[in-house]
């Protein structure tokens, strides 16, 4: 039998959290592409006897060793993955394969720059010894006795707001102005910045490197951004959730003080100041931060909190097998199996998620035609009702189509006949009124 491809030399093994069923983790890290990889105990018990290079060698030899029990498939779904993700020392004559792969993933220029409208990132700071530098000297704020202080001061300021709203509002009103809408913007500034700040000196207090610091601009909208990928190493989820929630943490600390400056201040610009900070904080970190339906720190500490790695993925492909279910039952297996609440609860946030992320690109498109330049808003919402209506439809299409063989008849005339009613009443013209009063002059 062929022996197994050899495994590149500086990939890099670290232990990770228990995964939800108790078994033991572990991180595989592709230095190269900085890319991390969760293997679970039967992968790292093969890894760790790879030198044998038989697959039957190494499924006997783990099912002797410990408690597993594997087969030769199982070595050989390893070697597939380590293939696929490029883990494997390239052999000779691999050249122009792994060139085709490249191109592929790369796709067409129209592809790239579709998505480099969707998404892209602008490195602006190499902050590893800045962060370095900075950890140590700003230690206190990360402190239990400021936080503790900062709760008090939070809650004071907070029942301050609520016995002074009509106060506090008046003042949201009188800001609204090129003038206002200008220091919220700066205000704004400061406070992602301290907020990216935060995630990199809480990775820094755990020992990770922070490459760079940035902005991606999402549909061209600028957001900031901390390279903390490096969490990855770090054995402990308790870690992984600290750095995911240290920029939501600064803001609300900034929220706390500012709001209880805003009631101790006495009128001018250090009191206007303080309330520019209070709410630019708190509507950011609530509305935009929180969500987990982005890839924001929200959707981060809900991936770690509940312990599933790449959950947008995992949740839309068990929606996309669902849907399947109910509308042809084919009788697939899932693609993971989890408990009836749980899937539940995973197919409702892949939907939330869809829906969010529709309402908020086209809403972004809508703002750019109403407030900007008419056509470029016709673009964008043009573009985006391809890539996230007509593009994910076609693909789900396109997955019925592989299955038509399995799929009844009957259903699937059933199916047809809404979906060709649909698109006639978005392409048909249909008759109608349109009544009005006027006044003859």
């Amino acid at each position: 039998m062929t022996s197994l491809a050899v495994l590149r030399e500086e990939l890099g093994l670290y232990p990770a959290p228990r995964l939800a069923d108790g078994q033991p983790a572990w991180t595989l890290h592709d230095p190269v592409k900085n890319q991390f990889f969760q293997l679970d105990w039967p992968s790292f018990e093969i890894l760790s006897r790879w030198h044998l290079r038989q697959p039957a060698e190494i499924a006997a030899a783990v099912s002797q060793d410990t408690t597993l029990t594997l087969a030769e498939a199982d070595v050989l779904r390893l070697q597939d993955f380590l293939k696929q993700n490029q883990l494997l020392q390239p052999s000779a004559g691999q050249a122009r394969e792994l060139a085709a792969r490249l191109q592929r993933q790369r796709g067409s220029v129209w592809t790239w720059l579709l998505h480099h409208y969707l998404f892209f990132r602008v490195p602006l700071l190499r902050a590893d010894r800045l962060l370095g530098w900075l950890a140590p000297r700003l230690s206190a704020l990360f402190s239990r006795r400021f936080l503790g202080l900062t709760l008090i001061v939070g809650l004071l300021g907070l029942a301050g707001v609520l016995r002074n709203a009509e106060a506090y509002a008046g003042t949201l009103v009188d800001l609204f102005s090129w003038q206002g809408l200008a220091a919220y913007g700066m205000t704004l500034a400061a406070v992602k910045l301290a907020h990216e700040l935060s995630h990199g000196l809480m990775a820094k207090r755990f020992g990770c490197r922070v490459p760079t610091m940035g902005v991606a601009l999402m549909v061209l909208w600028p957001v900031a951004y901390t390279d903390t990928t490096e969490v990855w190493k770090l054995p402990r989820a308790r870690q992984r959730l600290a750095v995911a929630g240290a920029g939501i943490g600064a803001e609300l600390v900034i929220a706390a003080w500012a709001t209880a400056a805003w009631l101790w201040l006495p009128e001018g610009g250090l009191k206007t100041a303080a309330f520019l900070l209070s709410s630019t904080t708190w509507i950011s970190t609530l509305l935009v931060n929180a969500s987990p339906f982005m890839r924001f720190d929200g959707y981060f500490l809900l991936s770690d909190a509940v312990n599933m790695p790449n959950l947008h993925a995992r949740a839309f492909a068990l929606a996309r097998w669902q849907l399947r279910e109910m509308l042809f039952s084919l009788g697939e297996p899932a693609p993971e199996a989890f408990s009836r609440r749980k899937t539940l609860a995973l197919v409702a946030f892949a939907w939330g998620t869809w829906l969010y992320r529709l309402g908020l690109f086209l809403g972004v498109a809508l703002l750019v035609y109403h407030f900007f330049i008419k056509a470029v808003g016709i673009a964008l919402f043009g573009i985006e009702l391809v890539w996230f209506i007509a593009a994910p439809v076609a693909s789900e299409l396109k997955a019925w189509w592989a299955r038509r063989d399995r799929i009844h008849p009957r259903r699937g005339l059933l199916l047809a006949l809404p979906l060709l009613a649909l698109v006639l009443l978005f392409v048909l013209p249909l008759p109608g009124r349109v009544t009005g009063m006027g006044q003859h002059p």
